[in-house]
């Protein structure tokens, strides 16, 4: 069956990994989730018969993702935005206010912590 069947079931799966990787080179959360969003869109704007030859969709859209993210930090708006004072990071979501709680599973949160460092 080969990436036919599987390439709507691979992506759907990757989004969060890929804000990950967006959000580490871009360190903006908004801009990170445009970066996956247009990647996204490039891959679904491809002919269905050129994503069936695509052999593993999550590693083409992670390096698609890689290059919007560059082409973002070369732009001339992010040189002309440059802030020139003490760079603090946008804040993640917290996966624990998202659901579960204080009683969600330990090794979740030990994939978390360690899909961080």
């Amino acid at each position: 069956m080969g990436a036919a069947g599987a390439g709507t079931e691979e992506t759907a799966g990757e989004r969060g990994r890929l804000i990950n990787v967006a959000y580490r080179l871009l360190g903006s959360l908004a801009e990170a989730e445009d970066a996956v969003q247009e990647a996204f869109a490039r891959w679904y704007a491809l002919p269905r018969s050129r994503r069936d030859e695509i052999v593993s969709p999550g590693a083409w859209l992670t390096t698609v993702t890689g290059r919007i993210c560059l082409d973002v930090l070369g732009s001339a708006r992010v040189r002309r935005e440059r802030y020139v004072g003490a760079w603090l990071p946008d804040p993640l979501p917290d996966p624990v206010e998202r659901g579960g709680g204080r009683g969600s599973d330990l090794a979740d949160r030990m994939v978390l912590d360690e899909s961080v460092t």
